[in-house]
C-alpha cells in the first residue's frame, strides 16, 4: 500500500500578517496532482491542519474542498489533530466523514483510534494518536495520573493501553510529537528546554510512523519514522528547507520504501543583507523577503522605496555599527505605523520645520489603530 504522508498544513496562517491562503490553495492543488501521479492508495495527515484552534471559515472551506477532492479520487484519508488544532473541531462529524472514507482520530486527546485496511500483502492496522500532553493523558487515565509527569510518560501510557497484538500485520502510527534528536526551526512551538521531546524508541514495533509537528522533512533513527514537514515555508527560519510530501510504500512485512516528492513553492523566500543603494538596484523580486540594511543611517522612507523593488518585503531590520546586531525597524505590522514617521516628516516640511504636537501625533496614531482594527475585522 502506498501512503501519501502530509502534515503541518497550518491552513489560515499569516506570515507577518500577510495571508497565505492563496498559496495554500495552490499547494493543496499540487498535492492532489502528486497523489494521482504517484498512484497512492491512501493519505495520512499528521496534525496541525489549521493554524489556530478557531480557524477562519476560509481555511475550513479550503480543507473541506481538499478532502472532497480526495474522496472523488477514491482515496481514503486518515487524519489527526495537532497542537495548533482543536481536537473536537477537527473530529466534528467524524462518523459521517468515515462513510466517505475520511477517518478522523477520536476528539479526545490522550486516546488512540484504530482502523484496519488490507492489500495484496495482507492486513494493515492504522492507528491515529492526536497530539498528547501529560495533562490530557492524565485526564484520560486518572488512575495513572501520578506516574504521568512528562511527554514521554504521556505517550508511553497511551501506547501501553494499545499494545501491538498481531505481529504478522503491518502497523502504521500517525502521531504529532517532537522526537529527541530531530532537527527543529524557529517556526515550531516547542517547550523550553525540550521538555516535550520523546524518544523515537517508543515507536518500535511500527512499520511506519507518520509524524507531524516539525516543519523540516526528515527521518529519525530509521527510515520507518518520518516527519513529512510542512508543505510551505512558514517562517524565514525555514528559508533553506526543501519542502516536499512523503510517499511511503509498505509491501510485504518488513519491506518499506520512502520517497520525498518536491513541492514547488508559490512564492520564493529570501533573507538579504546589503546597503540600501545596492538593494535598490536589484531586479524586481516577488519573493517573500526579509532584509537587513547595513547602512549606518538608512533613509526614513526605506521600507516604502524598497517595496518598489521587493513588493513582498515582510521584515526590514538595520544593523547598527555600534552593536553589529540587527535591530528591527519594520515588520509588516509596523509598515503601517511607519506612516506616522512619514506623516511627521511631511507635516514638518509643509509647515516650515514645525513639528507635530503630541496631541496631533496621538490623534494620528488613534486613527491608524482604528483603521487596523477595521481591516482585521474584514
Amino acid at each position: 500500500m502506498r501512503f501519501l504522508h502530509l502534515a503541518d498544513l497550518h491552513l489560515g496562517k499569516q506570515l507577518h500578517r500577510v495571508s497565505l491562503l492563496d498559496d495554500q490553495k495552490i499547494i493543496l492543488s499540487s498535492i492532489l496532482q502528486i497523489a494521482s501521479a504517484q498512484q497512492v492508495d491512501a493519505v495520512l495527515i499528521a496534525g496541525d491542519i489549521y493554524q489556530r484552534s478557531t480557524p477562519p471559515p476560509e481555511a475550513m472551506t479550503l480543507f473541506s474542498d481538499f478532502l472532497a477532492e480526495l474522496c472523488d479520487r477514491g482515496l481514503p484519508c486518515y487524519l489527526i489533530s495537532g497542537n495548533h488544532d482543536s481536537p473536537e473541531r477537527v473530529a466534528y462529524l467524524s462518523q459521517l466523514a468515515a462513510r466517505s472514507g475520511v477517518y478522523i482520530a477520536d476528539g479526545g486527546q490522550g486516546t488512540l483510534t484504530e482502523f484496519t485496511a488490507s492489500d495484496a500483502f495482507g492486513k494493515i492496522i492504522i492507528r491515529l494518536m492526536p497530539f498528547c500532553t501529560p495533562l490530557t493523558v492524565r485526564r484520560q487515565y486518572p488512575e495513572e495520573a501520578d506516574s504521568i509527569r512528562s511527554y514521554e510518560d504521556a505517550v508511553r501510557t497511551v501506547l501501553s493501553h494499545h499494545p501491538i497484538t498481531d505481529p504478522e500485520a503491518r502497523h502504521v502510527l500517525v502521531a504529532h510529537q517532537y522526537l529527541t534528536g530531530a532537527e527543529t526551526c524557529d517556526s515550531e512551538e516547542l517547550a523550553i528546554g525540550g521538555l516535550d521531546n520523546i524518544p523515537a524508541s517508543l515507536f518500535d514495533g511500527y512499520d511506519y510512523a507518520a509524524l507531524g509537528h516539525l516543519h523540516g522533512p526528515q527521518s529519525v533513527l530509521r527510515e520507518g519514522i518520518q516527519y513529512a514537514g510542512s508543505p510551505l515555508r512558514y517562517s524565514f527560519s525555514e528559508v533553506r528547507q526543501k519542502k516536499s510530501v512523503t510517499v511511503a510504500e509498505l509491501r510485504e512485512k518488513g519491506t518499506l520504501s520512502v520517497t520525498r516528492i518536491p513541492l514547488a513553492q508559490p512564492h520564493g523566500m529570501q533573507v538579504l543583507e546589503d546597503s540600501f543603494d545596492t538593494l535598490m538596484q536589484h531586479a524586481v523580486c516577488e519573493d517573500f523577503v526579509q532584509i537587513t540594511l547595513n547602512d549606518p543611517d538608512p533613509p526614513p522612507d526605506a521600507a516604502r522605496r524598497l517595496r518598489s523593488v521587493f513588493p513582498n518585503l515582510l521584515l526590514l531590520t538595520v544593523r547598527r555599527p555600534q552593536t553589529d546586531a540587527p535591530e528591527a525597524i519594520l515588520t509588516a505590522e509596523q509598515a503601517k505605523t511607519d506612516f506616522l514617521s512619514m506623516l511627521s516628516g511631511f507635516f514638518s516640511a509643509q509647515n516650515g520645520g514645525t513639528e507635530m504636537t503630541p496631541q496631533q501625533t496621538a490623534l494620528a496614531k488613534s486613527l491608524l489603530e482604528r483603521m487596523e482594527k477595521e481591516e482585521d475585522a474584514q
